[in-house]
This record gives structure tokens, sequence and C-alpha cells, in this order.
């Protein structure tokens, strides 16, 4: 009796645990189904809250409050709050008015739509600019995919990119059917939210792939080669000779020389083709580059006459362009002129004839120098008569001022070093004119009127402090002086460093090619030439897997 006693006492006790076990589920069931709308209510009277203790009591316990709203949205602001008071049944009407002048600076406020809602958020992590400033991010929307396409110029790759962003275009509507009854994702959430920037990267990528004339690392002859080869007319096609050189089909300079549009195909066939993409994507680098800077500091001029800051335009603005022409731009402008130039006719100027005379008929032996032999007489080693090499030359502008081993044109020494002393010039202006006219100008004011100086630098003065009024000015044009010394130290550098950093459009767009010529042979070249179908099939997984999964998703993150 006792044992089936205690048995029924367990199995009573299993039901009790099992009924409990079930109620508990059925609780947490029925709250999941509430959680969000629970939440929801939650955090809307939380944020209700804490607006509310912004506020401050007022008479007849009216709460006042203030703040900024934009100025298209004053109606629609009165409105509803009106309606507010109309629907909570509330006697009186509510108020809303502007706060008298002085106001403080206003905070920025840009209307965004879906295609440049990311461009905003990418630029508002690096500053958000000041009231009425120029919005970088309208420049940005065009500039940031271009030059990622320039990183990532290839056909095949910048496809797979907008593809993937017209995927998430057409199935935004799905996501927001999803977040609305499940919540948001943040992750996901931001991939949605970066569509069409995905899309526009993919485009930039595309059109850069066409110049480059790259297509998963092959070259597409979509017209006629400008070269020719044993066994080709005309094209690229057909077997070529290891070692075998290429002429132009054309007169160098005529139209026929000239491929129609992006890189000749046959450069991707040449010996030296590390050497010619190298070349032209370093210094197509280095002129966007610094077209983009100089456009930075022009946005920061036209700010200026905007504000009617004569300060700034006058001793900020002026030094920096001038800095920036005669070191950055003028880089720029030896690349042109490097590029502009007939180097052919320019070789034949620095030879000996088979008469023994030079361009210019003079005597000469094929031991002469070749500054000796060159009709130019530019000076330096080569008298310009030999294409220079422009790394060294850009150089030696700060190492070796006055001094060009390979002129490109007559006084080329002289001018640069003219254009570096005038640079070295303005950073004394950049460093000390705005303080020092700021100082002047608050000397020049009536003792009377003589208040801390003040600039755009945000200073915690406090107006009831008994500190003396000179201590203020001194401790104010202190700080004015170290921010400007600050900001000169911050553009030199940043000219330079920036300069440096652009370089990533070659440097990641080069080792992108070479990447992808190395799979390309590793994998499908030595699966093609095995003649086997089954060997290649199992090349082409590896091969697109690799594609994939290291150029357009690791390569796509390093560019981005």
């Amino acid at each position: 009796m006792r044992h089936n006693y205690q048995k029924s006492g367990f199995i009573q006790a299993r039901e009790v645990l099992l009924k409990n076990r079930e109620l508990r589920l059925a609780l947490c069931s029925r709250l999941a189904r509430r959680y969000s709308e629970w939440k929801a209510v939650v955090l809307r009277e939380k944020a209700i809250y804490h607006v509310l203790n912004l506020f401050r009591a007022d008479v007849s316990g009216m709460l006042r409050g203030e703040g900024w709203i934009v100025a298209s949205a004053e109606v629609d602001a009165r409105t509803l709050i009106s309606q507010t008071h109309a629907a909570m049944d509330l006697a009186g009407a509510s108020m809303l008015s502007q706060v008298p002048l002085p106001w403080p600076v206003p905070p920025t406020s840009f209307d965004v739509n879906e295609f440049t809602y990311a461009f905003q958020e990418f630029v508002d992590t690096y500053g958000v600019p000041r009231y009425k400033e120029i919005n970088p991010a309208l420049f940005t929307a065009v500039t940031f995919p271009f030059l990622f396409g320039m990183m990532y110029g290839d056909i095949g790759h910048g496809a797979c990119i907008l593809l993937g962003g017209i995927y998430l275009l057409i199935t935004h509507p799905a996501y927001r059917r999803c977040v609305s009854s499940a919540g948001e994702n943040e992750m996901l959430g931001g991939v949605y939210a970066s569509r069409y920037m995905l899309i526009t990267m993919g485009l930039c990528a595309i059109y850069v792939g066409f110049v480059y004339n790259d297509c998963f690392s092959l070259a597409l002859a979509l017209f006629d080669s400008g070269y020719l080869w044993e066994g080709s007319k005309g094209s690229v096609a057909g077997s070529v000779d290891g070692g075998a050189e290429a002429n132009l089909s054309a007169p160098y300079g005529s139209t026929g020389s000239i491929y129609p549009f992006g890189v000749d195909p046959a450069w991707h066939i040449s010996s030296n083709e590390l050497l010619f993409f190298n070349s032209m994507k370093m210094k197509t680098a280095v002129i966007f580059g610094v077209v983009q800077m100089t456009g930075g500091i022009f946005l920061k001029g036209l700010n200026a006459l905007y504000f009617g800051d004569r300060a700034v335009f006058w001793l900020e603005f002026m030094p920096m362009i001038i800095f920036d022409f005669c070191l950055f731009v003028y880089m720029a402008v030896l690349i042109f002129t490097k590029w502009a130039i007939n180097w052919d006719k320019r070789q034949l100027m620095g030879s000996c004839g088979i008469d023994g005379l030079t361009f210019d008929q003079r005597p000469c032996s094929d031991g002469d120098s070749l500054k000796h032999k060159c009709a130019l007489n530019f000076g330096g080693e080569t008298g310009g008569c030999a294409p220079p090499n422009l790394i060294n030359q850009l150089i030696n502008i700060a190492l070796n001022p006055g001094v060009v081993d390979e002129p490109m044109y007559s006084g080329q020494g002289s001018a640069q070093s003219a254009l570096l002393a005038i640079a070295f010039l303005s950073v004394p202006v950049l460093l000390l004119g705005k303080p020092v006219y700021i100082y002047f100008q608050h000397a020049s004011q009536p003792a009377s009127a003589s208040q801390p100086i003040s600039t755009q630098i945000e200073m915690d003065q406090d107006s009831t402090s008994s500190e003396d009024p000179k201590s203020k000015e001194v401790h104010s044009f202190s700080e004015v002086l170290i921010h400007q010394c600050i900001e000169t130290i911050e553009f030199v550098l940043g000219m330079v460093s920036n300069t440096a950093s652009y370089l990533r459009l070659w440097a990641l767009s080069l080792a992108h090619t070479e990447l992808a010529q190395v799979f390309w042979e590793k994998i499908m070249r030595t699966a093609i030439n095995a003649n086997s179908i089954f060997f290649v099939f199992v090349a082409y997984s590896t091969f697109a897997v690799r594609y994939f999964g290291v150029l357009v998703l690791q390569c796509k993150l390093a560019c981005v």
C-alpha cells in the first residue's frame, strides 16, 4: 500500500509540473505576441518623457520649450499642435512663436531621398557641415562611386556589384513589409539603405572596366587594334610568337593609330603590360586625387564668400589654393605635359644622323652625350630630348630645388624654384594671417566696446566671470593662434598624405588585375590546355568560387 501511495504521489506531482509548464509556455506565447507592441509603447513613452524633461514650467501649468524646426515645416507644425490639443480636449490655444534674436548657430538639416541618404550618412561620419554651408554629399554622390570604379575597374566584377544592387532594389518592398511586422535588422537595414550606392558603384566599375579593357582579367577586342603582328591583320586575333614586336598600323598620332575607346587590347598581351598599366593607373590616380582635393579647397572659398568672411577667404583660402596650385596642380600639369609631347620627334632631335650632323646641323659623333646632341638645349643631362622619370622629378622639386636632370621645357628649373618659394611663403600667411588680422581688428575697437576675440572656434567663456578683460583677450588670441597652427599643420601634411592615399586607386586596381590574371593563368588556362571536359568543369567551379570570394567580396571591402 505504501508503495502504491508513493507511486500515485509521484504521478500527481508530475502532472502538476507538466501543467505548470504548459501554463508558462502559454503565458510566454501570449507575451511574445504582444512583445513588439509593448516594446514600441514603452520606447514611445520614454521618448515622450525625455522630450518633456527638456521643457520648463511656465505660468498656468503650461510647459515652454525651445527648439529648431525647418522653415518649410512651420505650417505643418502649427497644424499638428492644434490637432493634438483638439484631440486631447485641452482648453486654451497652443502657441508656436519665434524666439527673439540673437539666435545660436542653427543646426544643419538636409532633405534626403532614398538615393542621397547613403551618401549623406557616409559624409556625416566624417563631419556635418555648418548651417548653410555647401553640402559635400552632393559631390560625394559622384566622386565616391567613380573613385571606387577606378580601384575596381573590371566589367565582370562591376556587373556583379550592379546585379547585387538591383537585387536589393527589387527586394526592398518585401524587406519593408518584413520590417513592419518583425522589426528592423540594423545590419540588413544598412545594406538595403546603400542599394543605390551599390548600383552607382557597379555602373562606374563597368565604365572604368571598359576604359581599362578588362573583363575578368581578359581583354575584349571590341575594335580593331592599332598594332599589328605577323599573322594578325587589324586585330589581336591569331597566333603571335613570343618576343615578336608590334608595330603601329597607322602613322603615330593619326586617327588610325588610336583605339576608339579605352586601352588597346594589344597591351594586355605585351611583355611590358605591367609597366604600361602601372604608369597609366598611377598617373590617373594622382590627377583625379589632385582634382578632388582642389575642389574641396574651392568649396571652402565659396563658403567664405557666401558668409562674407573676408578673413577666411583672403587669409585661409588664398594661401591654401596657392600652395595647392604651386605644388600639386603643377604636378598634374607635368603629367599632362609628358603625355602631350611627341617623344619620338624629340628623341630624333637628340640623335646623331648618318651624315655626322645633329638635328640642328651641328657636327656630332655617337660618343657624344645626349645633352650635346639635343637641339632643344633645355639643360640638364638630356637637354629635353628624352622622356623624364616624373617620380624623381617631383621629389627633386623639394629636395633639390632648381635642378632638373630631364627637363621637358625651357627654364623648368627656374620655374619650379619660383613655385616652391611661393608655396613656402603661403604657409606663414596661412599660419599667422588670420590670428594677426583678428588681433588688430580687435585692438582697433574702442576700449568700452572691447570684448574677447571671437572666431569660428567654439570657446566656452563665462560672461559673469570676474577675470580681467586683458587676460581674456590674451587667452582668446592664444586659442585662435593654436587653432590656426593646428589647421595649418593639418592642411600641409594632409595635402601630402592625401596625395599618397590616392595612390591606393593605382595600387588596389593593379593588385586586383594581377590577382585576376593569376587565377586565370593557374586555374582556367591550365584546365583548358588539359583538353578534359571534366577537368574544365572542376577548374571552372574552383575559379568561380575563388573569383567571387576573393576578388568580388574581399577586394570590394578593401576598396571601400
